[in-house]
């Protein structure tokens, strides 16, 4: 795609079409400063407003087009061009155009907000809950993963990523591009600098600047990762072979597990631990976040530890477990409030 190189106009056209905006409005304050996959998002983004957009200019588009395109891209068309998006997929492009918009008004290109009062729309069919584990079950299943650990007849790698998934909240591509210079065993803590790019196959920059950060964990889960180091540093031994790029989860083979290989043993050990929840492995990630929710720690920390860009974030994604937690506080004022009127 050429967008990028290509296209853009000058910002302080006042006939300038709205993708041309866009373009140069996403090389000037987006580009510099995001990793190559949030590129490719921004870029699909633009691509998407092309398609309706076309060469309208940006002064010409008013509340009810720009409704008009969330509608039809949302809920599709009937072509395999444009089918049904889900709610993520919705919000996203929907958040790139709105900020791009609020720019053009601080430019003065354009004197309102044509995404204000607008309603997303998207394929509820196609929209994924965030499925996450209980508590109990997550305790059942770090359990059930320390006991195959213990067996020495399996390539454990995946049950080590999937246990630092829970431990940490790290999304999969940070777990893939953790390097063991990233973890300190004696202090008990990992840094997260970097990704795995799984299109390149090489090590990519966070998500973005706020991803950078330093998690800590606890002992128990340090001597785990002292125990995979071991183990690690034998199998490459035995095999003759340096660990590429020094990655915490390259496998046997010096290779990090396939995506789909992961989710199907994740599935798999979900099952074995007798738990009936369906999860994926970013679920885990999930997970992690509800059980810190729970427990009542606070929602700026989670969101620092979880890499969030804001805390904004952090609450709209959780925000059906803070609902939840405000009603068991509410019910606790009352009562406790019922004590004191005697």
């Amino acid at each position: 795609m050429q967008y990028e190189y290509n296209r853009g106009g000058d910002l302080n056209n006042k006939n300038i079409s709205f993708v041309d905006y866009l373009v140069k409005w996403y090389q000037t304050f987006r580009k510099p400063n995001i990793s190559e996959a949030t590129r490719d998002k921004y870029l699909y983004s633009i691509r998407v407003a092309q398609n309706y957009f076309g060469t309208t200019p940006i002064a010409d588009i008013t509340t009810s087009m720009y409704q008009d395109f969330l509608n039809f891209y949302g809920k599709g068309d009937g072509t395999h061009a444009n089918p049904p998006h889900a709610k993520a997929t919705a919000e996203k492009i929907n958040g790139h155009l709105k900020a791009c918009v609020q720019n053009a008004i601080n430019d003065g290109i354009i004197t309102k907000d044509f995404t204000l009062n607008t309603q997303l729309v998207y394929d509820k069919s196609h929209t994924r809950e965030h499925k996450y584990l209980s508590y109990n079950d997550s305790v059942k299943l770090i359990s059930y993963i320390k006991t195959k650990l213990r067996s020495a007849s399996t390539d454990n790698t995946i049950y080590f990523m999937i246990l630092t998934a829970l431990m940490t909240g790290m999304r999969i591509s940070e777990i893939e591009g953790l390097s063991w210079d990233n973890v300190d065993l004696k202090n008990d803590t990992i840094r997260v600098e970097k990704t795995w790019n799984i299109k390149y196959k090489a090590l990519a920059p966070t998500k973005n600047e706020s991803s950078k950060r330093l998690i800590e964990i606890n002992k128990d889960f340090s001597a785990l990762l002292a125990k995979r180091k071991f183990e690690q540093n034998t199998e490459f031994q035995l095999a003759g072979q340096k660990n590429e790029n020094n990655l915490v989860f390259n496998n046997h083979k010096n290779k990090l597990p396939d995506y789909g290989i992961i989710n199907n043993v994740l599935d798999r050990t979900v099952k074995e631990a007798g738990i009936d929840t369906e999860i994926n492995f970013h679920g885990l990630r999930h997970t992690h976040a509800s059980i810190l929710l729970y427990k009542g720690i606070s929602i700026a920390y989670i969101s620092h530890r979880l890499g969030h860009k804001n805390i904004d974030t952090t609450t709209r994604v959780y925000l059906h477990i803070i609902q939840e937690l405000q009603s068991q506080e509410a019910t606790k004022t009352a009562d406790m409030l019922d004590t004191l009127l005697g």
